[in-house]
């Protein structure tokens, strides 16, 4: 019996590359200018108000401390990759703010490996595991990680 294939979104933030997986996705939109909130972690963007729901939006290169790729360039058409992957975490969505999305990954569970040992004791990790075989790793991320404890 092989093992059963996983579909991946495959996100490009801050040059790097990750995946999530496809089945949290609800929805991949151009990426919008949300309204801020006042005290909120520095991560969080803002929220949007989509389809009558209103929906948090995390920056995910602000989350994992990275540059966006496109910081410093005036480059529209860098601008315009930018996208909000619409996800759903238990019963809330939340936007994640990400340089690109490219394609999707189809996987075998089998190819999906642990995530390795943070560096630094106590902080959250924000990777789930790694996959790839032949070529670059890519890191899974943790979504529920990523909006924090409080979502």
């Amino acid at each position: 019996m092989s093992d059963p294939d996983i579909q991946l979104c495959v996100l490009e933030v801050g040059g790097e590359t990750y995946v999530v997986d496809l089945k949290r996705v609800e929805e991949i939109l151009p990426a919008q200018a949300p309204t801020p909130v006042p005290r909120a972690p520095s991560f969080l963007e803002g929220v949007v108000k989509l389809r009558g729901e209103i929906v948090p939006v995390v920056d995910v290169r602000k989350r994992l401390g990275v540059a966006a790729k496109s910081a410093g360039t005036s480059d529209p058409r860098v601008r315009r990759r930018e996208r909000m992957v619409v996800c759903k975490l238990g019963r809330r969505r939340v936007g994640f703010l990400v340089d690109a999305v490219s394609r999707v990954l189809r996987v075998t569970r089998g190819d999906l490996k642990p995530a390795p040992l943070t560096a630094t004791p106590g902080q959250t990790p924000h990777v789930l595991g790694v996959v790839g075989g032949p070529g670059p790793l890519k890191l899974m991320l943790d979504l529920l990680a990523l909006v924090g404890d409080d979502t």
